[in-house]
């Protein structure tokens, strides 16, 4: 039996502990970069290539995160860490739905009902309110406060963009930023908790140990 989680605030230390490894933002930041190239290329749906970082979470969780941390530390046991990490990438799948479908797909004649605001690229406005309020509703759920400011970069980045430039300039600056703080967390996260495996190893070869 898993040790329990006795209270929400316990809860979201411990998500702020299984996301510190900085692994959801790389991912997230490589989704983005992707959608910025399928809006770059033009095309009318979000590529296969898009999709794959999804894939990569499970991988990443289960042979680099949880190795590290241990159940123990997220009180918690293998069927529940595993769950987690599903909800996470069912979560971005979903956004990456909702925004792909916003952006690219053009729905209900969206993007020329809303062409009456200005003389802009209407999905900067698209991005900036929807992006921005998904990656609000990210940081309240997990939670993790660093999508916040994810958020207001994106938000803030589509509306100075929207009366001068592309709506793919946002996104990629967006995973430009996830992507530089990913690999900064993970970084720290392989210094503040070693790979259990390579001490194993070193053990073993100094006895003396």
């Amino acid at each position: 039996m898993s040790p329990s989680i006795d209270s929400k605030q316990e809860k979201a230390e411990i998500m702020l502990l299984y996301h510190s490894d900085g692994g959801l933002d790389l991912i997230a930041g490589a989704v983005l970069l992707n959608l910025g190239l399928d809006v770059l290329n033009g095309t009318s749906a979000t590529s296969l290539f898009t999709w794959i970082p999804i894939l990569l979470i499970s991988s990443l969780k289960n042979r680099f995160t949880l190795p590290r941390l241990g159940f123990k530390a997220l009180k918690t046991n293998e069927k529940i860490a595993r769950s987690w990490t599903i909800q996470t990438a069912v979560g971005l799948a979903i956004g990456l739905l909702i925004l792909s479908t916003l952006i690219l797909a053009n729905p209900f004649g969206l993007h020329d009902t809303l062409g009456v605001i200005g003389q802009g690229d209407v999905r900067n406005l698209i991005l900036a309110v929807v992006g921005g309020l998904m990656f609000a509703a990210s940081a309240w759920i997990i939670p993790l406060k660093r999508f916040y400011i994810y958020g207001a970069i994106m938000a803030a980045s589509a509306l100075i963009n929207y009366f001068f430039l592309p709506v793919y300039l946002p996104i990629f600056l967006t995973a430009a930023v996830m992507v530089v703080i990913g690999i900064r967390l993970t970084m720290q996260f392989s210094k503040d908790y070693p790979d259990p495996e390579e001490n194993k190893k070193e053990v073993s070869k100094d006895p003396k140990k």
